[in-house]
């Protein structure tokens, strides 16, 4: 399968580590050059940056934060820049609080959505209207979360809740920009073993792996392959998808 993604130029939020450092490598790999947006983890950009750099790929940093509405119009003027228009924009910058309902106040509910739906919006608001101005095509793709659909066990309301907003703002803006064939697809995925999870992983593995039917972990690649699929040309004709990267977990 060819996905042709070659000379393609992707921004990936919250792109440092964990998953997003992951999809940054992989675009890399196929050829794409890369904007790695982070917040606070300069030292980890610099070396995933170094890295994709020494394997021949092309990358650049992109400091900014997504709660911030004033300082998404800069990352993608820095990022054309470097490499030219956007093709492809990976929402994936997020945060997951973790405690009761009775223990979030209402700036923390706030806070989880400033970040995990209002930047996504203001992102692809930007991306978008950037795409239409010179007549051109891309992609959007949204990390989602198995959790939009069956919450969560452990106390992570505000983020279950903002994945769900999540994955109904991919429906809305897919149907909306579907005759200016601009794809819009969203990925759920299940526990991935990424640094923020990898202590509770440690600490609980049965139960954990008692959720999963497949019976393991997901490893942050295989995120990485799904959305690198839907930013492709092979995905053309999808839009609107919520994509099950779970291991089983959700089954929808």
């Amino acid at each position: 399968m060819k996905l042709s993604l070659e000379n393609k130029v992707a921004l990936v939020t919250g792109g440092s580590r964990g998953i997003g450092a992951a999809i940054c490598k992989a675009f890399a790999a196929e050829g794409a050059h890369v904007g790695v947006n982070f917040r606070s983890h300069r030292d980890l950009a610099a070396k995933l940056i170094e890295g994709i750099a020494a394997g021949g790929g092309k990358a650049v940093p992109l400091q900014a934060d997504l709660a911030d509405e004033s300082e998404i119009p800069p990352m993608f003027d820095k990022l054309e820049d470097a490499f030219g228009p956007v093709d492809i924009l990976v929402n994936n910058a997020a945060t997951c609080p973790t405690g009761p309902i009775t223990s979030y106040s209402a700036g923390d509910w706030e806070a989880t959505f400033r970040l995990n739906m209002t930047g996504p919006f203001v992102a692809s608001r930007e991306h978008v209207r950037r795409m239409l101005d010179s007549g051109r095509r891309g992609k959007i793709v949204n990390i989602a979360s198995q959790a939009a659909f069956r919450g969560s066990e452990t106390g992570h309301l505000p983020y279950d809740a903002s994945k769900g907003a999540l994955v109904s703002f991919t429906i809305a803006l897919a149907r909306e920009l579907a005759p200016q064939g601009i794809n819009v697809n969203a990925i759920a995925p299940g526990m991935v073993l990424t640094e923020m999870v990898e202590e509770k992983w440690e600490k609980n593995k049965e139960r954990y792996l008692a959720r999963i039917p497949m019976r393991r972990i997901g490893d942050p690649s295989e995120i990485a392959n799904v959305v690198l699929f839907l930013a492709s040309d092979a995905a053309s004709y999808i839009t609107g998808a919520t994509v099950d990267v779970s291991g089983g977990m959700l089954m929808r």
